[in-house]
């Protein structure tokens, strides 16, 4: 098979000019110039060693949960994880489940049919398995990587599998997926609840329905800083409303930026400048970003 090019790419599952709003939950941004999709490990072990060897940037991109991508696009070459799917019952309370798995049908499928303590750590979370291993998804309650015993990864050596340990993670991020990994999945192993979790998994899908805003989003903008919540913060900066173009501040939720009315990249990323320097100035305290930004340096 030929090498090609970033334009050419020699794979069935690549496409060009691929659309990068509809594959993230703010609906914004432009298309990336090539997009490679692959079904398989095996195809996404060609493809991620093959991006590796192009010219120009790359990006890996799984449900795009907590992204926020640029009007003009990506220009260079993205891999989406959203086909790797799979789910697995391995026995013992062990489930490998793909990457591109949504977390909500790890929850229903798996957390609830076999009554599985966890169902207020991950409840009401959006995006994929893969995300929330990147990032250590999770609420007050935990986080997916207290739950994961392996993760599966390619990168540049190849395939390889990590043994988890405390020490590998921390709030809402980790430390064995480098810049150039991709994360194909992981194995999670999970503990009976002595208790039946339907009616926990209906109060934390409730609170969320009450406290949580639904519409174009990705979800918290901002981690929470050591001992506090960054919605407190905003909401005590009287920024609920607070509105730009099309992206406005959740009256429901602070530390929730919507794009509410064909919001641009531009008009989020002004929100955002301007909940951190009014935290900056009010508290002393610099919010971090949750969100992912992805725009051309």
């Amino acid at each position: 098979m030929s090498d090609g090019t970033p334009d050419t790419a020699p794979f069935p599952f690549a496409r060009a000019d691929y659309p990068l709003a509809p594959a993230t939950r703010y609906n914004i941004g432009g298309p990336a110039r090539v997009a490679l999709l692959p079904e398989t490990e095996e195809d996404a072990a060609a493809a991620h060693a093959w991006m590796l060897r192009q010219p120009g940037p790359h990006l890996v991109l799984g449900g795009g949960s907590n992204v926020l991508v640029a009007d003009a696009g990506f220009p260079g070459i993205v891999l989406l994880t959203t086909r790797l799917a799979c789910l697995e019952d391995l026995g013992d309370d062990r489930w490998r489940a793909g990457a591109g798995l949504a977390l909500s049908t790890l929850v229903r499928d798996v957390l609830l049919a076999r009554n599985y303590a966890g169902v207020g750590a991950l409840t009401g979370i959006p995006g994929s398995v893969g995300g929330a291993i990147f990032m250590n998804a999770g609420t007050v309650n935990g986080s997916a990587c207290q739950f994961l015993e392996t993760a599966d990864l390619l990168g540049a050596g190849g395939r390889r599998t990590v043994v988890l340990t405390p020490d590998l993670y921390d709030y809402r991020s980790q430390r064995f997926c480098g810049p150039d990994d991709v994360i194909l999945g992981g194995v999670f192993r999970f503990s009976p609840a002595a208790e039946d979790q339907r009616p926990v998994f209906e109060h934390y899908m409730e609170r969320r329905r009450e406290k949580q805003p639904r519409g174009f989003c990705c979800g918290s903008v901002f981690k929470n800083p050591p001992g506090d919540h960054a919605g407190r913060l905003i909401e005590a900066c009287g920024l609920k409303g607070e509105r730009r173009g099309g992206a406005v501040i959740s009256p429901l939720h602070a530390n929730f930026i919507m794009n509410e009315d064909g919001a641009t990249f531009a008009d989020v990323m002004a929100l955002i400048r301007l909940v951190k320097e009014r935290v900056r100035e009010r508290f002393g305290v610099t919010l971090e970003e949750e969100v992912r930004v992805v725009a051309p340096e």
